[in-house]
């Protein structure tokens, strides 16, 4: 579990490029503030392939996650720092 300190220390690193939900999302992803729109789509790509019930036997932890990668993704392909 990281601290506030260390949280607020995170975003001032990724900069004012992406608003603290992005940085959220970007860290579900597994992705840093250099990622581009074409490996933000490839990363979701091998996530969702990853993290698919047909893939893991119906197991709902990995249906949790792949609920988040989903939410994530879609939070920033209509971000602003990737237009």
């Amino acid at each position: 579990i990281r601290s506030r300190a260390e949280g607020r220390a995170r975003e001032a690193a990724m900069g004012a490029r992406f608003s603290r939900e992005e940085t959220q999302a970007l860290e579900v992803m597994g992705l840093g503030s250099d990622t581009d729109r074409t490996r933000l789509r490839r990363r979701y790509s091998e996530l969702v392939r990853r993290y698919h019930p047909d893939r893991n036997g119906g197991d709902r932890s990995h249906e949790a996650r792949l609920g988040r990668v989903i939410d994530a993704y879609q939070l920033l392909k209509v971000s602003a720092a990737f237009a």
